[in-house]
């Protein structure tokens, strides 16, 4: 019983310090010389050469900007390609597409980092020999607990579309557990992060 307390106390604490959201700010950027107006139809770009992580993304990301009252296009509804494609090719989807702003997300790092607990003992209270050794049957040994986890970096710009001028920058950091969880969770920080600065 002991044993089952300790070990939820200490998956407790992991989660404690990964903090309750999956995804946090690192840092942002913000051009000061945007004065808006806000932006109302985004093109969202997921750089991946997995095109079902792409698609996913894009299609989450898209369904939180609409929540927000922004339309969100998904790229690959105008460049169904996968991998890169050659500029000209993107400037046409972006011009085709009627947006005034372009987001676009990249993976930066995976990083697989360990959480060490030390081992715990806990032992009998001491009421003498007679005493201890009564007790000294039901001491308990808690052993070193390691958890590994993955934390992902990404970088995500936009983009005003009127003139191809970066207007907002931000760094991120996710604790990845499910992928369109993690998705929803990363696009309302972000989101959220937009509005405070008056992007959207």
């Amino acid at each position: 019983m002991l044993k089952r307390w300790t070990t939820a106390l200490l998956v407790l604490i992991v989660t404690a310090a990964l903090g309750c959201a999956s995804t946090r700010i690192v840092d942002t950027w913000r051009d000061p010389n945007f004065s808006g107006p806000p932006l109302k139809r985004m093109m969202v770009i997921g750089v991946s050469k997995r095109a079902g992580i792409r698609r996913t993304f894009e299609d989450e990301f898209v369904r939180e900007l609409e929540a927000k009252r922004v339309q969100g296009v998904a790229s690959y509804t105008f460049i169904p390609e996968d991998g890169e494609v050659p500029k000209e090719r993107l400037v046409q989807a972006v011009k085709e597409s009627g947006v005034d702003g372009v987001l676009i997300t990249r993976l930066v790092t995976v990083e697989t980092r360990t959480q060490v607990y030390p081992g715990t003992y806990v032992g009998p209270p001491y009421f003498g020999f007679y005493g201890y050794y009564s007790w000294a049957w039901v001491g308990y040994y808690e052993p070193p607990q390691f958890y590994t986890y993955d934390v992902v970096t990404a970088e995500t710009n936009v983009f005003d579309a009127a003139n191809d001028r970066l207007i907002w920058s931000t760094t991120t950091q996710t604790y990845p557990s499910n992928v369109k969880k993690d998705i929803r969770d990363f696009a309302g920080v972000i989101l959220k992060a937009l509005a405070e600065s008056h992007i959207i």
